[in-house]
C-alpha cells in the first residue's frame, strides 16, 4: 500500500490485491483507519470479495497443505470444526472484534484457556490473511499455569539402567538427547554416520496411520547429533534405531515409571530434561537451541524456567540463612 501527496493537496491511496491494484483519492492525509474502511467497500462493489468465515478457512487451511506439517493441517480443521456455526456463517466482512469475542467467549466456558487461545489463534490467522489490516481486540482466559513433574538426574539414570539391553534403551538416550519421539521414530541405521547421526524426518499420525514425512517439525529440527562412541556401538549391536511408533514410546516410558515407582512425567520430559541439564552446565544458548531442534529460544527457555527458579529459590535461602542468622 502506497500513499503519495498530489500537487492538488489531495492523497492518492494505492493497493494491490490479488494482482489488481486499487486507487482512492482523499482530499486529507487519511488514517489507517479511513484507508481500510475505504478499500473494503471498494473492493466489496468491485470484484465481489463476499464468502463466508467457513470458505476462507477452508482455502486458507487448502493454501498451506504440503507446507505445513500433516499434523498441523489435522489441527487446522479440528479447530475449525470446533467454532460455532454462526460464527463458520458469517460474511468475512462482518467478522469483527466483537463477534469474535462472544466466539471466543462461548467457548471459553466449556474448554481450558490453551484450548481457547489456539482456537483464536486460528481464527485471527484466517482474518490476517484475507483481512490484513484488521486489528483484532480480544481479551482471552487467563493461562492455567500446571505444574508438571521434573524428572532428577537419579529418575533417568535409573530409567536408562532399567532399560538397558532392551529396544527402549536406545530411543530414551536419543530422548535424553533432546530428541522427539517422531524423530526418532523416524530414523534409519542409514542416517548414522560415524558418531554422525542426520535427524531430517518425522513419524507422524495421518489419516488412521502412522507415516514417515520427509521433512521435519520444522527447519530447525533438520540437525546432526554427535553421539558417543557408547550410543553408536549399540545401534550397531541392536542393528536399528528404533523399529517402532511414537505411542509405544510414550506406554513404554510409563511402564517403566510404574515398575521403578518414579512419578510419572511424559516421554517429552526427556527433552526438556535435556535442556535443563545443558543450560546448568554452561552450554551456550545458541548451542541447546541447535542441538534440540528448536526454532526459536522462545519454547526453549520455558523448559529450563523451572530448573533456573529452583536454583535461585535455594541462592536466596542460603543467602538469608547467612544473612539473618
Amino acid at each position: 500500500m502506497k500513499t503519495e501527496k498530489l500537487p492538488s493537496g489531495s492523497y492518492r491511496v494505492r493497493k494491490t490485491y490479488k494482482g489488481k491494484t486499487y486507487t482512492k483519492i482523499f482530499d486529507h492525509n487519511p488514517t489507517e483507519k479511513e484507508i481500510f474502511n475505504a478499500f473494503a467497500e471498494k473492493m466489496e462493489d468491485d470484484v465481489a470479495i463476499k464468502g463466508t468465515f467457513e470458505k476462507y478457512a477452508k482455502e486458507y487451511i487448502a493454501n498451506r497443505n504440503g507446507v505445513v506439517s500433516p499434523a498441523t493441517i489435522r489441527t487446522y480443521n479440528i479447530k475449525l470444526n470446533q467454532i460455532s456455526d454462526n460464527f463458520k456463517k458469517l460474511n468475512i466482512y462482518d467478522v469483527t472484534s466483537e463477534t469474535v469475542q462472544r466466539e471466543i467467549s462461548l467457548f471459553a466456558k466449556k474448554h481450558a484457556p490453551k484450548t481457547t487461545k489456539s482456537l483464536y489463534g486460528f481464527i485471527s490467522s484466517v482474518m490476517a490473511a484475507y483481512r490484513p489490516n484488521m486489528k483484532l481486540r480480544v481479551k482471552l482466559p487467563q493461562a492455567i499455569i500446571k505444574q508438571e513433574y521434573e524428572p532428577t538426574d537419579d529418575d533417568i539414570k535409573r530409567i536408562l539402567e532399567a532399560v538397558k539391553g532392551t529396544k527402549y534403551s536406545i530411543p530414551f538416550q536419543l530422548g535424553v538427547f533432546g530428541c522427539r519421539r517422531g524423530e526418532i521414530c523416524a530414523l534409519n541405521i542409514s542416517d548414522l554416520d560415524g558418531n554422525e547421526l542426520r535427524i531430517h524426518r518425522s513419524k507422524v499420525y495421518l489419516d488412521g496411520k502412522w507415516i514417515v514425512k520427509e521433512t521435519p517439525k520444522t527447519d530447525a529440527s533438520n540437525r546432526t547429533l554427535y553421539l558417543p562412541d557408547s550410543l553408536v556401538n549399540e545401534i550397531k549391536e541392536m542393528g536399528c534405531i528404533y523399529d517402532g511408533y511414537p505411542a509405544a514410546l510414550y506406554k513404554a516410558i510409563q511402564a517403566t515409571q510404574k515398575k521403578l515407582g518414579i512419578e510419572r512425567f511424559k516421554f517429552h520430559a526427556l527433552r526438556s530434561y535435556f535442556a535443563s541439564y545443558a543450560h546448568a552446565m554452561g552450554i551456550p544458548d545458541a548451542d541447546i537451541l541447535a542441538i534440540g531442534g528448536w526454532e526459536t529460544d522462545t519454547v526453549m527457555k520455558k523448559v529450563y524456567r523451572k530448573s533456573m527458579e529452583a536454583s535461585r529459590k535455594k541462592a536466596m535461602d542460603k543467602l538469608s540463612k547467612k544473612i539473618l542468622s
